[in-house]
């Protein structure tokens, strides 16, 4: 071998290291070349957990494994997101991935697409899980606060109200703020400094992680976070309200506990299920139809009860 040709040579490994290593270094530092923009640019990451796991992960149409998964070296943008597996309705979302951070969807609930109802009891039976036998603790007359077993007053001008943690919140009939009361030494106290003029045309419902207030109105329902929450890639501050307009008059509604992330909602003719993440499209499925069923939810074995036409039928989710 001639010494001209042993330069070349060296010469073009010195070439190879030149343009290779960069890349090699920046491919370990998580960025990739953008064919789109023509740039190098910073990766991010897509996280999917879903209740069932195991689900199909299909990301742009391109299958992209199971879950749970974290997909990583994603460029820079809006991606469709869809989750499918036999049985169940398929779950869609679009999901911004930004350079060097992970968008996360770990509340995927996958809900049965031909649920099995079983009949529970008709009306004649001597029990009925759907009868209130327990005396609500407190009551509003005359836009006053009341205590059921002592008849003393606890506040005066409230419009709504809910049991939080070892007090109350009520809706302060005046301001429009809401308060916390004391039951103890009867004080209350400002807890937003917010004014909700709004928030009392419907039932005032508690989430069981106490962060969430659900006020249910006619069509739709308004849900209030009382505490900061980062789920979902989503930042959610104390005060912060979304809203989930349903077109159909609204019968009920109860959270689901596991996630504390969905609603059950019972209309006149079904039951629907749906998110709190209202990264688009937000999945909304009619899980049952029936005639005006009210629902009650079993979080310890998963069973959905709900009583239509006189009948109590009951189905796992």
């Amino acid at each position: 071998m001639t010494r001209r040709t042993r330069r070349i040579i060296f010469y073009f490994f010195v070439l190879i290291f030149i343009i290779f290593v960069p890349l090699i270094i920046f491919y370990a530092l998580g960025y990739t070349f953008d064919w789109e923009k023509k740039t190098i640019t910073a990766t991010g990451g897509i996280y999917l957990k879903s209740a069932p796991s195991g689900a199909d992960i299909y990301i742009n149409n391109i299958p992209k494994g199971k879950t749970t998964k974290l997909i990583r070296r994603l460029a820079p943008k809006i991606y469709d997101v869809e989750i499918t597996k036999t049985d169940f309705h398929s779950w869609h979302k679009e999901l911004t991935v930004e350079p060097e951070l992970v968008a996360k969807a770990n509340n995927i609930l996958l809900i049965p697409s031909n649920p099995k109802i079983s009949l529970v009891a008709t009306e004649s039976a001597e029990y009925s899980i759907f009868e209130k036998k327990e005396t609500n603790p407190y009551y509003i007359a005359n836009k006053n606060l009341y205590e059921t077993k002592t008849s003393r007053t606890l506040a005066k001008n409230v419009l709504n109200f809910v049991i939080y943690k070892n007090g109350i919140l009520y809706l302060d009939n005046l301001t429009g703020q809401i308060f916390e009361l004391d039951l103890t030494t009867l004080k209350s106290a400002e807890f937003f400094k917010q004014v909700f003029p709004g928030f009392n045309q419907g039932k005032w419902i508690l989430s069981s992680d106490n962060k969430k207030l659900l006020c249910q109105k006619e069509k739709s329902v308004e849900i209030l976070w009382l505490d900061d929450v980062s789920n979902n890639s989503i930042l959610r501050q104390k005060g912060d309200m979304d809203k989930i307009d349903f077109g159909v008059k609204i019968n009920d509604v109860i959270w689901m506990p596991e996630t504390d992330e969905h609603l059950i909602v019972a209309t006149d003719t079904a039951i629907l299920i749906t998110e709190l993440d209202n990264r688009f499209p937000r999945n909304t499925i009619n899980f049952i139809t029936t005639e005006k069923p009210q629902v009650i939810y079993n979080a310890s074995d998963k069973i959905l009860y709900f009583q239509s036409q006189n009948k109590i039928y009951q189905t796992k989710i």
